[in-house]
């Protein structure tokens, strides 16, 4: 588990508390997005300067209308380019720490979002491609002891076993993984640094294998029917549930 992963659990036992009562996974993406935009507007309504913020944007509307009307020597229009650069960056400065803040509600979502609305498990006997990286390794695989043929790309196709009919594969006497796997997730990869912040939920290579990284093609869950493919994902349904409260917030709340 990595660091921003502490919260995974305790969405997931909520998560799934509402789903026991049969509310859609679409209609909890909007409502984990609703959660995520208030909260993050909250934060920011709570650490921006608001007073400060809005006498800065007072200011530079001024400047920006002097600049707009002004019509005498090009040396006199420096100073209130300076001057609106200025108070530019001093608007910047004052928001940027509460935005910062604000974007933590999403930040610490995203990786059990991830794990949980990206991909789904196959059904018994369908068939995924599982593919190796670097392509080489395939011809070390074996799927419980068998060898299965692979293309250039370093691939193989294999049936998604039956409830209670493990599938595991090896390199050589390395065991890499079992399917199916404790969570869909469509790679499997060594350990690295980046782990310790946003952990991989069904572990990890070993070390010692030829296998850097497995990918394997899980069905994608869609929860938009119309549209491009890349739009049908969770993404387009949480992120547009969070902007849409965001925006409405902070009209709401007459926010800087």
């Amino acid at each position: 588990m990595g660091l921003l992963d502490f919260l995974a659990w305790p969405f997931a036992a909520l998560d799934d508390l509402v789903a026991a009562v049969h509310v859609p996974a679409w209609l909890r993406l909007i409502a984990w997005g609703w959660l995520s935009g208030y909260a993050g507007m909250w934060i920011y309504r709570r650490f921006s300067p608001q007073q400060r913020i809005a006498e800065v944007r007072t200011s530079l509307a001024e400047v920006q209308k002097q600049l707009a009307s002004y019509d005498g020597e090009f040396s006199g229009l420096l100073p209130l380019i300076r001057r609106q650069f200025s108070l530019a960056m001093r608007q910047l400065r004052l928001t940027a720490g509460a935005a910062l803040l604000a974007a933590l509600p999403i930040l610490l979502m995203l990786p059990w979002l991830s794990n949980s609305f990206s991909e789904r498990f196959p059904a018994a006997g369908e068939s995924i491609a599982a593919c190796a990286e670097p392509a080489q390794a395939v011809a070390q695989w074996q799927w419980n002891g068998h060898a299965l043929a692979s293309n250039a790309e370093g691939c193989q196709q294999v049936d998604w076993p039956e409830h209670g009919q493990p599938l595991q594969l090896s390199e050589g006497s390395i065991a890499l993984l079992q399917l199916p796997l404790p969570a869909p997730v469509g790679i499997v990869h060594k350990r690295h640094w980046l782990n310790a912040l946003v952990g991989n939920p069904v572990g990890y290579l070993p070390e010692q294998a030829g296998t850097a990284s497995i990918r394997l093609h899980l069905p994608y869950q869609e929860f938009i029917p119309i549209g491009p493919s890349w739009m049908r994902g969770w993404e387009s349904v949480y992120f547009l549930s969070a902007l849409v409260v965001s925006l409405w917030l902070r009209w709401r709340w007459k926010l800087n």
